[in-house]
């Protein structure tokens, strides 16, 4: 997500250009074992899958990425997550990658619960565990779907996560432009997702919410939020990473905390 003041505010009335920065150019992932697909959405929307294969998984993992690029810009991420044995399905919202149409919230909610139904529905016959993991943008996407579909989901785990679209708008625009924007066009800062709310509706499941005190583009105090609304078992990694870059920056760590909370019997059992 960018932070820059004057690019918010030169989007101010179109949603679009304000939270997402897809990217058509797709980089090659030759070196990794996936599979792709394209679900239909209607109305001449096409969105594109991958699901990445480990020689021996120890569990699915369902991922939202954030709002830049589209999924082979997260390619070194996902080789992370496939060499610690783990397979990763992904998809690409409306306007990233080779998906058509432009995102939007709404779009790229129905795109994400589309995509997890074709996921559900191919590690169904599979007795691996299932694991949502959002990053950043990406994780207020997966907070909600978490929420509306807990009996499919095993962990849960957020990267850098927004505790809601408001308060990063917030973060970064003047006071009264912020203000007068959310009065006149209050559809822009939906109520559809908000991390910070849907995550308390979330109940049993463990939860990792990793957020780095350096952040400076989502600040930190949004993965404070989340952990604080949410219910236990929930565990809070503070790291001191770039922006979303645990899995590149600290990949055995990462790995470990993610074996740790799929298998854990005790708060005791993690300790990030």
């Amino acid at each position: 997500i960018e932070n820059s003041t004057s690019s918010v505010g030169r989007a101010i009335y179109n949603e679009s250009k304000m939270f997402y920065r897809p990217s058509r150019i797709f980089e090659n992932l030759d070196d990794l074992n996936f599979e792709e697909k394209a679900i239909d959405m209607g109305n001449g929307i096409l969105i594109y899958t991958y699901f990445f294969r480990s020689e021996s998984p120890k569990a699915n993992i369902f991922l939202v990425h954030g709002n830049g690029g589209n999924v082979s810009t997260y390619k070194d991420m996902i080789k992370t997550l496939v060499a610690g044995n783990y397979n990763v399905y992904a998809v690409d919202w409306r306007g990233y990658g080779k998906s058509t149409g432009q995102p939007e919230y709404r779009g790229v909610l129905k795109d994400t619960e589309a995509a997890f139904d074709d996921f559900i529905s191919r590690v169904r016959s599979d007795s691996l565990k299932k694991i949502v993991y959002g990053m950043s943008l990406g994780g207020q996407i997966a907070t909600k779907l978490v929420s509306d579909r807990q009996q499919d989901v095993d962990a849960l785990i957020l990267d850098g996560s927004l505790s809601s679209a408001k308060n990063l708008a917030t973060d970064f625009m003047p006071g009264e432009l912020i203000r007068s924007s959310m009065e006149k066009n209050a559809y822009m800062f939906n109520q559809d997702y908000v991390a910070e709310r849907d995550i308390a509706n979330i109940v049993d499941i463990p939860k990792l919410i990793i957020h780095s005190k350096s952040d400076q583009v989502v600040l930190f105090y949004h993965g404070e939020r989340i952990f604080e609304n949410a219910r236990e078992p929930k565990f809070f990694w503070k790291t001191n990473t770039n922006h979303i870059m645990t899995l590149v920056e600290l990949p055995e760590k990462t790995i470990k905390n993610i074996d740790d909370l799929l298998y854990f019997q005790s708060e005791e059992t993690l300790n990030p």
